[in-house]
């Protein structure tokens, strides 16, 4: 469930002369055999142990027990403190990142200079999880928490029983907007804005043609484990909408990135807590998405697109069911989703990366088996048709994709009346059918039209 399509690809155009043969023999279902060990065996156990070292430091005790490890050793010490020291200085660079891109004033080459800066301590930070290969088995993947279902009708029962609507509309925040970083054909910037349900500030990464104001706005929420500005830029699937004078934002999701919890990797609460972790995650982003959606508007945007790939697909496709009950400007306009199913009884018990961290079980033990799981779904399925009309809805599945599992993305396209020509169905897995977008052109096509008869 991470965001292959991103592959910190970001922001400068592909070679346009790539062959398709490329992705033919490289994006195939052998791709998707290896990506799930190594998310799963690799690096969740040394994001695991990174993020334990982020807040233990040098304390024995508190990282023995953040890593099961009873008696931590003079090495894996070090290490943890060398970590803890480029936490340290990760810290000072964002503060001073945040104080001169939120000040007015700071002219674009200081501006140039902070972000460099800032991110290069960024990168040396995420990149320090490779401190701890040596104890790669001893680590598990994923500190463990998992809410039983008495908690999660305790915080989240009145909605679940229509006492309280499941998404409600939220009040708009005042949202504050960086400086820029410009080139001649693309301006860059951030907005962040406090959380309507977590109360934490959320971000989004902003793109946008320097030409001309953009029409149109594609919202892109990535992947579990994704943590966006925290790895080096380089391009991606979607750099091309940039040139068609398309606005392109990218949400910092709930606990990754910027919002990554203290002691936890991005996005390890929302597996660690089991399903209370999905409905708190769910809950922030759906909200979250109806601020930005609103702000795009503002911002001259008739067009918004609403997209996601894996986990961001997930929560999109919620939110093209829950926003019927919005104010029509907090409305996405057609939807695009990349690596999805419509059962998440599928992704949680029968999906591969949930089998591989031991998923099933851990919520078996929690007390959770698929009749308590029931009355859940509506919260986190998308089980009304979606506010956008089916000639407005892109779907790229994966044959091969056993994480969020095709025959559940296949059902949703089958159930919300996915025109033929609107569904792309690929003959590979989970990961490769993000990546192949890179040499496949059809879906983006695709999309331009229906944004082209969308604006006219």
């Amino acid at each position: 469930m991470l965001n292959p399509t991103r592959a910190r690809l970001h922001l400068m155009p592909l070679d346009p002369l790539v062959p398709r043969v490329v992705g033919q023999v490289f994006f195939r279902p052998w791709w998707d055999a290896l990506g799930v060990p190594l998310v799963a065996g690799v690096y969740f156990p040394l994001s695991r142990a990174w993020a334990a070292a982020t807040a233990a430091g040098g304390d024995a005790r508190a990282l023995g027990h953040m890593l099961d490890i009873a008696r931590p050793g003079a090495v894996l010490l070090r290490r943890a403190h060398g970590v803890g020291r480029l936490a340290r200085l990760y810290g000072r660079a964002e503060a001073l990142w945040r104080d001169a891109f939120f000040t007015s004033g700071v002219n674009a080459e200081e501006l140039a200079a902070v972000a460099r800066r800032r991110d290069r301590a960024a990168f040396r930070f995420m990149i320090a999880r490779r401190s701890f290969l040596p104890w790669l088995r001893q680590v598990p993947p994923v500190r463990w928490d998992v809410a039983t279902p008495d908690d999660v009708w305790a915080r989240h029962g009145e909605r679940a029983r229509g006492q309280q609507p499941a998404y409600p509309a939220p009040a708009c925040p005042d949202i504050e907007v960086s400086g820029v970083l410009a080139t001649a054909r693309t301006r860059q910037y951030w907005l962040r804005f406090p959380s309507p349900v977590l109360g934490d500030t959320a971000w989004a990464h902003v793109y946008e043609p320097a030409s001309a104001p953009a029409k149109t706005t594609m919202i892109f929420l990535h992947g579990i484990a994704v943590d966006g500005d925290m790895w080096p830029e380089a391009g991606d699937t979607f750099s091309g909408l940039l040139e068609r004078g398309i606005r392109i934002v990218r949400p910092t999701g709930p606990w990754h990135g910027r919002r990554m919890l203290h002691g936890f990797y991005g996005g390890e609460p929302i597996i660690g807590r089991g399903l209370l972790g999905m409905l708190d995650a769910f809950q922030a982003a759906l909200a979250e998405v109806a601020v930005l959606t609103r702000w795009a508007r503002e911002a001259g945007s008739h067009t918004v697109v609403l997209s996601g790939v894996s986990l961001g697909s997930l929560t999109a496709q919620v939110t093209a069911t829950a926003c019927r009950a919005w104010p029509l400007e907090m409305q996405a306009d057609v939807l695009f989703l990349i690596a999805t199913s419509g059962s998440m009884t599928d992704v949680a018990f029968g999906g591969s990366l949930a089998k591989s961290l031991g998923i099933p079980q851990r919520l078996a033990d929690a007390g959770w088996t698929s009749e308590a799981l029931e009355p859940w779904l509506a919260l986190l399925e998308p089980h009304d048709p979606a506010v956008m009309a089916p000639e407005r809805i892109v779907m790229v599945l994966g044959e091969a994709d056993d994480l969020t599992p095709f025959a559940g993305g296949s059902a949703l396209a089958r159930r919300w009346q996915v025109p033929a020509e609107n569904l792309f169905l690929r003959p590979q897995g989970h990961f490769s059918v993000a990546l192949g977008l890179l040499c496949d052109p059809a879906p983006i096509d695709r999309l331009l039209a229906i944004i082209d008869r969308a604006a006219g």
